[in-house]
């Protein structure tokens, strides 16, 4: 089984299409769990009217099963994001003081 590091690495490949950056760096990606033979994943949105929603959720699924592990990825409606939960990288890449 994969380490919830491999996994936050593969979830780097997840862009989202409105900004154009991963959301892993976007802070989107809160919990990733393995165990059991599955991938658990808890994303959150930047807001909760989020047209991206199951987009990524697809995505992050379809990433993870790709490179052949089972994956449930949900959506936590009750996290909300925070812009401080970016990268530096991703901070930068949108223009916003580091």
């Amino acid at each position: 089984m994969p380490t919830p590091d491999d996994i936050t690495q593969l979830l780097r490949a997840v862009i989202d299409p409105d900004v154009g950056i991963n959301i892993v760096d976007l802070g989107l990606v809160e919990k990733v769990a393995v165990g059991d033979g599955l991938v658990r994943v808890d994303l959150i949105m930047t807001s909760p009217a989020c047209p991206q929603t199951g987009h990524l959720q697809d995505e992050a699924a379809r990433v993870i099963a790709k490179a052949g592990f089972e994956a449930r990825v949900t959506v936590l409606e009750t996290t909300l994001w925070q812009p401080s939960r970016m990268t530096e990288l991703a901070r930068k890449s949108l223009g916003w003081d580091a």
